[in-house]
């Protein structure tokens, strides 16, 4: 049990994200005692964040971990993000997590113009570390837990790959400025991506509440419809393990409205099926939406397995199931009052 006030700082920042106790620990100390943890970053930095968070809510691999992240370090000028190491899955066995992440990330045209990945946005190893960064800006990403050879080999193979399916690489092309391509992208206008880029980029600074409800056994992200005003409305489906008890939807909501470590959100509609019996329905969905005139609304569906669907799972994937079972992150009782 964490009984200074600096543990219970360190407790909840390792719920907010991810960070092993020890990184999480340390950073407290380091910080003054009234010091946002989560700082909100500047506009350039917040737009590659929600941008990110885009290309990587549905992965293509099997990952462990809520997107493959194990965790995240939210910094004022920066984002560090942690990869899990590798597919725990292969269907392929030449997927890998760079391979993947070098797919969703690089920015491609098509051959109408349009942009898949993140546009404007260039890697570079540096210290041994790949570094994602936007031209002209200083807004900047650390992809943790790749190794650079391995990087590298990726982009090769996924710029034949792409090129084959008739892709422009517009990062190959053009590796230090905006390819034509790109440019429409370069100042969003104030609708859609950029007016939500606070709730998107928020929610990937705080990936470690999704494992607030529970085991997670999937988790995948995905745009709905543009609400009025302009923004985005996010929508995330979170399928977990029952175990946390019943209302853990309800917890991770308040945790992500928290004074001081949350965003500026209100839930603003709920339908909880957490009373009804297995077999009704296993889904609760939770929406809320920005205050102060905020664009964006987040739609939460957290689906329990429970009963015959969890134990098809437990005697299926045994071992990945296991592992899934250790990432749970428990709430501490003192958050709840």
């Amino acid at each position: 049990m964490k009984t200074t006030a600096v543990e219970r700082r360190a407790e909840l920042l390792r719920l907010y994200t991810g960070l092993p106790w020890q990184s999480a620990l340390r950073r407290v100390e380091a910080a003054a005692p009234e010091s946002l943890l989560i700082p909100r970053p500047d506009v350039d930095q917040l737009l590659l964040e929600a941008r990110l968070m885009a290309a990587l809510a549905w992965r293509r691999i099997t990952t462990l971990h809520p997107w493959g992240i194990e965790y995240v370090d939210p910094r004022s000028d920066r984002l560090l993000i942690r990869f899990e190491a590798n597919p725990v899955e292969r269907l392929d066995p030449d997927e890998t997590q760079a391979l993947d992440l070098a797919e969703a990330l690089l920015p491609r045209a098509d051959e109408y113009g349009d942009i898949k990945g993140v546009p404007g946005a260039r890697t570079h190893v540096e210290r041994g570390q790949v570094m994602l960064r936007v031209l002209d800006t200083s807004a900047s990403v650390t992809l943790l837990g790749l190794d650079p050879d391995e990087w590298l080999r990726a982009v090769d193979v996924q710029d034949q790959q792409m090129g084959a399916y008739g892709m422009t690489p517009c990062h190959r092309d053009l590796p230090a400025r905006w390819h034509p391509a790109e440019r429409p992208y370069r100042r969003p206008s104030r609708r859609g991506t950029a007016a939500s880029a606070w709730l998107t980029s928020g929610l990937l600074r705080r990936v470690g509440l999704i494992r607030t409800l529970g085991a997670p056994l999937a988790v995948t992200g995905w745009l709905g419809h543009h609400e009025r005003g302009g923004g985005e409305r996010w929508i995330i489906d979170a399928t977990f393990a029952e175990g946390s008890g019943a209302t853990s939807h309800r917890r991770l909501m308040a945790l992500l409205a928290a004074p001081g470590w949350g965003l500026p959100l209100a839930s603003v509609d709920e339908h909880c099926a957490c009373h009804l019996p297995p077999g009704y329905s296993d889904q609760c969905t939770t929406v809320a939406a920005g205050l102060a005139e905020r664009s964006g609304v987040l739609e939460v569906r957290a689906i329990q397995r429970r009963g015959d669907r969890l134990n098809w799972i437990q005697e299926h994937r045994p071992a990945i199931h296991a592992a899934q079972q250790q990432l749970a992150l428990s709430v501490p009782a003192w958050v709840d009052h």
